[in-house]
């Protein structure tokens, strides 16, 4: 398919189906309205009004860069080289004109890197205050699970089940996404966190609600279905990023550091993982391929929504956005 790497360029998010809805529609939204400021530039400079109009790239090269902090910078790059050749035909070759298209094209560039670099601080300020907290993730365990927080054992259980395994169990999940089931679950989770308060997922616990305990596992059993190279935090919030967020929450792969803190506290001699969640500013769904999956988190548990509720849910708890 031709549109996939073309796509890609601006930051889209492929998956089985290619790519999701929202890049193709985000790349619509930056085409149409560059070409509509190439027109509008174009005939303004024809008529010698050509002072204001290239202020207007800055909106789809902001609106790129918002979304995509890493490939604004293309967009920006396009739309330098667009503004060049449309200012060739129209102005005279006066040094002073010459000087002063050219300051803007790059002016376009440096706006996305700027714009960029905001972007990525603004989201690592966000958590700066909770990194390295002492005693945080022992609290939290102490808590239990709650609205707020939620325990799992793995991320990469369901790695290594057979035919045999996924034919025999009685888990929807395994059924449906077979190997994947683990990885869609810790998805799920957070997609959960995302639309409701925000919270944390702690990986690496496991809860037994019968007997009313709680056991430190640690993240090992994880680390044996990993390679070898990447059985390390770094390696493991690499695997999270790109096996959990880009493949089921692409909506935000590209930003994701301004809503996931992902750290690795030490309780009891074990390495855990925290997923510290932020909750997002727009309705965030699990794209499994074939569908989108909105999640809530109520009751301690994450469950999905649909229909008039999922509509009531979301123009009540993103009004403001």
């Amino acid at each position: 398919m031709q549109q996939v790497p073309f796509l890609q360029a601006f930051g889209g998010h492929v998956n089985a189906s290619g790519y999701t809805p929202a890049d193709f529609v985000r790349f619509w939204v930056i085409a149409s309205i560059t070409v509509s400021i190439l027109g509008i530039t174009y005939i303004s400079m024809e008529r010698g009004y050509g002072t204001i109009v290239p202020q207007l790239f800055y909106f789809p090269i902001l609106y790129a860069t918002y979304f995509y902090p890493r490939h604004g910078i293309w967009v920006a790059g396009g739309c330098a080289c667009a503004y060049l050749v449309v200012a060739a035909t129209a102005i005279t070759p006066d040094p002073f004109l010459v000087s002063g298209v050219i300051f803007q094209a790059l002016l376009f560039i440096a706006i996305a890197a700027v714009s960029a670099y905001v972007v990525r601080r603004q989201g690592n300020r966000r958590f700066v205050i909770l990194e390295d907290e002492p005693g945080v993730a022992e609290a939290l365990i102490r808590g239990g699970e709650t609205d707020h927080t939620e325990f799992k054992l793995c991320t990469l259980w369901s790695a290594d089940l057979t035919k045999d395994d996924i034919g025999a169990s009685d888990s929807p999940e395994v059924r449906k996404f077979r190997n994947n089931a683990s990885k869609f679950i810790i998805a799920r989770a957070i997609a959960g966190f995302l639309n409701t308060d925000g919270g944390d997922l702690l990986i690496g616990i496991e809860e037994a609600r019968i007997e009313n305990s709680i056991r430190i596992a640690g993240l090992e059993s994880d680390y044996h279905k990993m390679h070898e190279a990447d059985r390390s935090p770094d390696g493991y919030r690499r695997m999270i990023i790109d096996s959990v967020v880009r493949k089921y929450l692409p909506e935000i792969a590209d930003t994701a550091s301004r809503f996931l803190h992902i750290s690795f506290p030490m309780v009891s001699g074990k390495t855990i993982c925290r997923i510290h969640i932020q909750p997002a500013e727009r309705p965030v769904f699990v794209s499994t391929g074939s569908e989108e999956i909105f999640f809530i988190r109520t009751d301690a548990s994450t469950r999905p929504i649909t229909g008039r509720s999922l509509t009531d849910y979301t123009l009540m708890r993103f009004r403001e956005g």
